[in-house]
């Protein structure tokens, strides 16, 4: 049997034109995604087939948002504005940052306003640090404190000021604080401080809540006193549904 054939002059460079000369869904196998159209927030993955599909497999995944740092410039808060909205419902603030003065506390306040936020300290703020400590003088201890009016949470409390010692990490979970509802922006999490005495080490388990409808649009971490010569703290999102 005969088979037709095309010489090589029978298809000049770029003479199909592939968006009107080629319709319908390309399948895998030529080369196409084998789908017309996705969905969004979603992404492709093999089914197991030939076949590309819109998968769901990334709904939980956190979303960055948001980074500020500071390189030995001495500021005097590290914030990050309009990175809370309805978008997500949960959120992971992680980050650390070193301090210039000894028996600093670590504050957090909550932003409102977007993008040219404004920070939030109405007496309002309710927070618990419950932890423990190991020094050579005392080997083992409880640690607990709080407030139920104040004007920030405490994200860790007596930090030391001695170099590269002088610092506080902290992981927190926050949930839907962009939602003007009382209850909501409820924070909970961890944080480790070199303390100002005994060089204890001190895990701080964290919950701060607002006592009236803030809806939250950033944050910002700052000290009691002193500034942060260095650091960096990032955001994430999450979707739960």
């Amino acid at each position: 049997m005969a088979f037709a054939t095309i010489g090589t002059a029978g298809i000049q460079a770029q003479s199909i034109d592939l968006s009107t000369k080629v319709t319908g869904t390309l399948p895998v196998p030529n080369g196409g995604i084998g789908i017309a159209s996705g969905t969004t927030d979603q992404f492709l993955k093999f089914t197991g087939t030939e076949t590309l599909a819109s998968a769901t497999d990334n709904a939980g995944d956190l979303v960055k948002l948001g980074t500020v740092s500071t390189d030995n410039s001495n500021v005097s808060a590290l914030t990050i504005d309009n990175c809370f909205s309805s978008t997500y419902d949960l959120y992971r603030i992680v980050g650390f940052h070193n301090v210039t003065s000894g028996g600093a506390h670590n504050y957090f306040r909550w932003r409102t306003g977007g993008a040219s936020g404004s920070s939030y300290t109405t007496g309002d703020y309710q927070w618990i640090n419950r932890g423990y400590f190991i020094s050579a003088s005392q080997p083992s201890g409880a640690y607990f404190n709080g407030n139920y009016t104040a004007d920030h949470g405490r994200v860790g409390s007596d930090i030391r000021s001695d170099g590269d010692a002088a610092y506080v990490t902290f992981d927190l979970l926050v949930s839907d604080p962009n939602t003007n509802v009382m209850g909501r922006g409820q924070i909970t999490g961890v944080s480790c401080v070199r303390q100002n005495t005994d060089q204890r080490w001190v895990s701080h388990h964290v919950g701060i809540t607002n006592g009236a409808n803030v809806n939250a649009t950033g944050f910002q971490m700052t000290v009691s006193t002193g500034n942060i010569s260095y650091g960096r703290v990032s955001v994430y999102g999450m979707k739960q549904a």
